[in-house]
């Protein structure tokens, strides 16, 4: 009876546990889907499409900038216009970068990257601070005052002519020295002195040497000999006097004038 009674309960309860088993299987827990949020720099097409227009536009003022930086912009005809103010950026950008902490901008990578470091000042136009460090070092430059050394004023004159005279006269070789300089123009006082190829008597030329007093205007600097400009290019226009005792040399009491070109030093600018 005792193991009878044992074979019942055991089958009892094997039954038992395989039908709660079964029940189990059969019976579905209740199920949500979970939707994972966007990431915080994908963006749709339509925000792709016009955070580039602003980015073609920020970039074009930017090259408008760099220009007239400080300056009133002019067109192509030399005329004042009105500055084309930054466009302003989409709606949405400032809080999208807003997400992002201000160490991770500047290695965050496009298409949010670049216009949040825009937005947030840390990117310009490739160009604008060297082209804006040239023109504050150019400012600079001008007030700064430059001592220039003496052999900078010293001309060497050479390929002049007479102007208005019927008497032909070439200057060959000869040299003077500026004393006042009025923007492109130099004065010089001190006489210069110039030898000149001038008709004699006989039908020849004669060497002489002549005076000169005038006036020098800058053309440009040049490279004579140095890898970089070294020497400023003068055209000449002076008086000059011929001296001699013959009755040519009397011919114009007050002069011939004559006109050629000098080179001087050039002169530093900063």
């Amino acid at each position: 009876m005792r193991w009878s009674a044992s074979i019942a309960f055991f089958l009892t309860t094997s039954l038992l546990t395989v039908a709660s088993a079964r029940a189990q299987e059969g019976t579905l827990l209740p199920s949500r889907p979970v939707i994972l949020p966007a990431p915080a720099d994908a963006l749709t097409a339509a925000e792709r499409r016009e955070l580039d227009g602003w980015l073609k536009r920020v970039h074009s003022w930017q090259q408008l900038d760099k220009r007239w930086h400080n300056q009133p912009a002019h067109d192509a005809f030399g005329r004042v216009i009105a500055r084309t103010p930054e466009p302003e950026p989409p709606s949405w950008l400032e809080t999208r970068c807003a997400k992002f902490p201000s160490t991770m901008l500047t290695t965050l990578e496009a298409p949010l990257g670049p216009a949040c470091r825009v937005l947030a000042g840390l990117e310009e136009d490739a160009g604008a601070g060297a082209i804006r460090a040239a023109v504050a070092s150019d400012r600079a430059a001008g007030e700064k005052l430059v001592k220039n050394r003496f052999f900078t004023r010293v001309h060497l004159d050479g390929l002049w002519t007479s102007t208005s005279t019927d008497y032909r006269l070439y200057g060959l070789v000869g040299s003077h020295i500026s004393l006042v300089d009025v923007g492109r123009v130099q004065f010089f006082g001190p006489p210069g002195v110039i030898l000149l190829s001038v008709p004699d008597a006989s039908g020849g030329r004669a060497i002489r040497v002549g005076y000169t007093w005038g006036m020098s205007v800058r053309l440009k600097d040049l490279r004579l000999l140095s890898p970089t400009t070294n020497v400023t290019l003068f055209l000449t226009v002076t008086k000059v006097w011929v001296t001699g005792n013959s009755a040519y040399d009397r011919l114009t009491p007050g002069g011939y004038d004559i006109a050629g070109f000098s080179l001087a030093p050039r002169k530093h600018t900063q």
